[in-house]
């Protein structure tokens, strides 16, 4: 008899190489250099690949990343992680359901208990928004972790933040589920660094519902409830988060990279529209004008490294 495996065609490698991959699968596939995992329900994915640094990323999606059903799709900050080789464990969310899914915390407890988040120098949760949520919230279950948490919720429990009126959905959830409130959560974390606006009512109470002893507040003013982005642009974001994964964020630290906020059209519209809001005609202009001096100083000083 014939074997049957001696049918199967192996497709041609020009074919296989136009197949759209994540960036993870070349980790993750059973040829891949390295080792980990990949399950998915209906709702979430875990993804996890174990390297280097004796350090563990824990990241989770935000609302931007739930409607992404292409093959490439890759947990939050995932190129991050890996340009450190620092392990990862990424949570990818498929709704606007703030993790709350019952077989999702169950599994992140098993995790727990099986002694997953063992054996590392350092663990590290992180995420934005919802994805902030979750990491302030599952942080708790690894004593000692760390968390960066950009504009996150403190919970959307309507009982519990009913001035929270936004993400009609995401209060629409099961709050009675375990790991709904970040507030009294955090007393056996490490450094807990949360970024938010002062000026942006909803994240400022938020924060101050989780503010503790090792929770400190860095305040990204007019950036609204886009931190991460606002700091983004002003390539302050990765420096910062590389701090918070593998050492410490320090307050000098975050504001002298914050500074550069003043060379932003963004910050610099706001805070001429607060100036113009409040009758202060002169300062909205000299903000405006001190924007372009900076802006002109910044491209001259490029022009002359490249020279």
């Amino acid at each position: 008899m014939e074997d049957d495996d001696a049918t199967i065609e192996t497709p041609d490698a020009s074919v296989l190489s136009a197949i759209a991959q994540p960036l993870w699968f070349a980790e993750l596939s059973p040829g891949g250099t390295g080792e980990g995992f990949f399950e998915k329900t209906s709702r979430h994915a875990l993804m996890f690949v174990r390297r280097v640094r004796p350090v563990l990323f824990v990241s989770f999606d935000n609302l931007s990343n739930i409607g992404d059903s292409s093959p490439t799709r890759e947990p939050w900050a995932f190129k991050f992680a890996r340009d450190l080789s620092v392990s990862h464990l990424g949570v990818m969310a498929y709704g606007k359901m703030w993790y709350r899914d019952a077989d999702l915390i169950a599994r992140m407890h098993k995790l727990r208990d099986e002694g997953f988040f063992d054996g590392y120098d350092r663990v590290v949760f992180a995420g934005s928004s919802m994805g902030a949520f979750a990491a302030l919230v599952f942080a708790s279950l690894v004593p000692g972790a760390h968390v960066l948490a950009f504009n996150p919720q403190s919970t959307l429990d309507p009982a519990l933040v009913p001035w929270e009126e936004r993400y009609w959905t995401g209060r629409r959830q099961d709050w009675t589920l375990p790991l709904s409130d970040a507030q009294g959560a955090l007393a056996q974390a490490g450094r807990v660094s949360v970024f938010y606006d002062p000026y942006f009512a909803p994240d400022r109470q938020h924060f101050e519902r989780i503010a503790g002893p090792n929770v400190t507040g860095y305040k990204c003013w007019y950036s609204s409830h886009k931190s991460a982005v606002f700091l983004r642009k002003i390539d302050a974001l990765k420096p910062i988060m590389t701090a918070g994964l593998l050492g410490e964020v320090t307050q000098p630290m975050f504001y002298q990279h914050y500074r550069r906020r003043r060379e932003l059209r963004w910050y610099a519209g706001a805070l001429a529209e607060y100036y113009t809001k409040h009758g202060r005609d002169d300062m909205a202009r000299r903000t405006m004008k001190t924007f372009r001096q900076l802006k002109r100083a910044r491209a001259a000083e490029a022009e002359t490294q490249n020279d």
